[in-house]
């Protein structure tokens, strides 16, 4: 009898405890924990990186034309080159977005 009691208290203490925790945590829908400019300022790093290595590789399609087999094939380095500015001027547009 006295250890139902005992588990009955103890059930009803994490009912009365749980509502109080529940603003301490982030929710599933809030995402990434930390500040908006601290987020912000990653997301605009990455989009500097992932763009600028989007324009480094047009440019080396243009320098290397028929060096480098990342290209697509040696024979398309125009198309690569052309892709690859394309690609890297549309997420380095994002920039201004963030």
């Amino acid at each position: 009898m006295l250890k139902s009691h005992f588990l009955l208290s103890l059930f009803s203490l994490f009912l009365l405890i749980e509502p109080a925790l529940a603003n301490k945590f982030e929710t599933i829908s809030g995402g990434v924990s930390g500040s908006f400019t601290v987020k912000r300022e990653f997301i605009q790093t990455a989009i500097l990186i992932v763009g600028g290595g989007f324009l480094l590789g047009a440019v080396l399609a243009v320098v290397v034309p028929r060096n480098n087999a990342a290209f697509l094939n040696y024979a398309n380095w125009k198309a690569s080159a052309i892709v690859m500015g394309t690609i890297g001027l549309v997420i380095l547009v994002s920039y201004a977005f963030v």
